[in-house]
């Protein structure tokens, strides 16, 4: 028994020992044909390519800088979907006419008083101010909180100025 088995391992080493042999013969007659012009057609796809430039002639610089606008997105501010949030009224006293006032969230314009009031959203940590930058004489505006639930800023907190931006506050919320 022993003796058969050892003849089939001698058997199965030599048949692979010779396609060991016939694979690497193989390998070397494909890389000498190769070296001719007319089969390396065949056997090389990329060779048609070679000597030309694969990357697209394009400046190194950008012409103008790149812009992402929120209409891009997919879904606008989706990232304040799971975030809670609190409106806030913004009354002004008397409004100027003629005149451009803006909500400002943290650094961005969000809405204008052109019906007297404001009421947007907000989400903690927030901050708000209001631009009265183009705003000759001076105004006041009165921070209504509805659902009086926010630390800050203040429900029935006056602010007055002009020819400036107002700063209200960094928006807090009550712990529920």
């Amino acid at each position: 028994m022993d003796k058969s088995k050892s003849n089939w391992m001698i058997r199965s080493e030599s048949i692979l020992l010779r396609l060991i042999i016939v694979c690497v013969t193989a390998l070397l007659i494909s890389q000498i044909f190769l070296f001719k012009e007319g089969t390396r057609n065949y056997l090389s796809k990329v060779d048609k390519m070679e000597g030309e430039r694969i990357t697209a002639t394009m400046p190194l610089y950008a012409d103008a800088p790149l812009q992402i606008t929120e209409e891009t997105a997919v879904v606008k501010n989706y990232q304040n979907l799971l975030r809670k949030s609190r409106k806030i009224l913004i009354h002004i006293v008397k409004p100027p006419e003629h005149a451009n006032i803006y909500v400002i969230v943290n650094g961005k314009r969000v809405d204008d008083f052109t019906k007297g009031s404001s009421k947007i959203t907000v989400y903690d940590g927030d901050y708000l101010e209001i631009d009265a930058t183009e705003l000759e004489l001076s105004a006041q505006f009165i921070i209504k909180i509805p659902e009086k639930d926010l630390l800050s800023p203040l429900d029935g907190l006056v602010v007055e100025g002009s020819k400036s931006i107002l700063p209200i506050g960094k928006i807090k919320f009550k712990n529920e």
